[in-house]
């Protein structure tokens, strides 16, 4: 081992390692893992219902969320160098499928309000697009797939230094050999695109288009015809039950409720992601602008850029929110799915309170569960099957409409 008088002076400096702040790191941990938390609890629930939107929704919050973390605070990889082209790929596949398939809701309830006489998508269609929407996602991240790559962070004689910081006593082998272990793991993950041409910001630009520019359009489109087709439909009940006053209070109250819910998707969609795609497209422009035009001189712009990008990460945290919000603008807030999560729970009780019988306790003492099975039995009595089926020609004005498997 060499005489290394100064290993400290060998380390690169602890901010250069890291993408945040260090007073960031604990704020941005506990952000992290309680919208991680939040977001599988609902789309675990949710998953049943709407399953495409909620498995990407739940791979988000379970893989790409805590990945991503993890590179926020620490750029080393501990990791294999296979988790690379992984930690890069799923975000933009999560991204797509759940944007993909927000749009291909909004299409749907745009035809169900339109057009309410004519059934024009079916069960077979349904899965169809449901797989042509995954396989597109794919196709769309294979390039991060592919051009993302793993490299070595330290050479042999960092990794003495760094050794030699860590194990106080030389004469402790067990230390130095489980550090050189850990240390010669290490390695950072970045993407090497070809050099000819401007092929990564031309991705980013498509990718942009393909997850905002076009979702976001197609959604304010079919939610403004939807708004305006149920105003119509408003107005033709309004004048032929403008002298039952209950029932016009019913109206007006549903009429306003489905507007807020739309203009809480297209808002929940929009804040979720533009500030994503914002800076995405930014960076990579200022990124490819001065590696052409400056190479190896830094500027004072050059500098500011890469104090700010910092602080990059923290936009995962907004992208969560539309993670958090799904479940509750296409599930909870939906009176028929509702229905069914009652009946789902309701089986489940009906399970448990037989299961308390068996050991001898008393029905009178679990007065709750008896008032829910009484509630739901006739429902669940036709029911051949617990199990729920999802179809995009079911959803309803508000959302989804969810039926009993037979």
């Amino acid at each position: 081992m060499p005489n290394l008088t100064s290993p400290e002076s060998l380390l690169p400096d602890v901010e250069s390692v890291t993408s945040l702040p260090r007073w960031l790191f604990m704020p941005f941990i506990i952000i992290s893992i309680t919208e991680s938390v939040l977001g599988i609890v609902g789309n675990s629930l949710v998953i049943i219902v709407i399953s495409c939107i909620a498995l990407s929704d739940l791979v988000l919050c379970l893989f790409t969320m805590p990945l991503n973390t993890y590179r926020s605070i620490n750029v080393y990889m501990a990791f294999p160098p296979a988790i690379c082209k992984l930690a890069d790929s799923f975000p933009a596949i999560n991204v797509c499928v759940s944007s993909l398939t927000i749009v291909a809701i909004s299409i749907h309830r745009y035809l169900v309000v339109c057009y309410p006489h004519k059934k024009l998508i079916g069960t077979f269609l349904t899965f169809i697009v449901m797989i042509g929407i995954w396989l597109l996602a794919i196709a769309a991240a294979s390039p991060l797939f592919i051009y993302s790559r793993s490299s070595k962070v330290y050479d042999e004689m960092v990794v003495e230094a760094m050794v030699k910081m860590s194990c106080t006593n030389l004469q402790d082998e067990l230390c130095e050999e489980n550090h050189y272990k850990t240390y010669r793991r290490l390695h950072v993950c970045h993407e090497s695109w070809p050099k000819h041409g401007d092929w990564r910001l031309v991705y980013t630009i498509f990718m942009l288009f393909l997850q905002f520019i076009l979702p976001i359009s197609i959604i304010c489109i079919t939610y403004y015809q939807i708004m305006v087709k149920l105003r119509e439909r408003f107005r033709y009940r309004f004048l032929i039950k403008r002298h039952n006053i209950a029932s016009l209070r019913h109206e007006v109250s549903r009429q306003r409720r489905n507007n807020v819910l739309l203009l809480l998707i297209v808002s929940s969609y929009a804040i979720s992601w533009l500030p994503f795609n914002i800076s995405y497209t930014v960076f990579t422009y200022v990124n490819r602008y001065h590696s052409q035009t400056a190479d190896n001189v830094h500027t004072p712009h050059e500098e500011k850029v890469n104090e700010l990008s910092k602080y990059l990460p923290l936009r995962f945290l907004i992208c969560m929110i539309s993670a958090i919000t799904n479940p509750f603008l296409y599930g909870y807030f939906n009176e028929t799915f509702k229905d069914g999560l009652e009946k789902i729970f309701s089986f489940c009780c009906r399970h448990m309170n037989r299961g308390i019988n068996e050991m001898g306790y008393n029905q009178s003492n679990i007065p709750i569960s008896e008032t829910i099975l009484k509630k739901h039995q006739k429902g669940l009595s036709g029911s051949k099957s617990s199990s729920f089926q999802l179809s995009l020609h079911k959803y309803s004005n508000n959302g989804v409409s969810i039926r009993p498997s037979t």
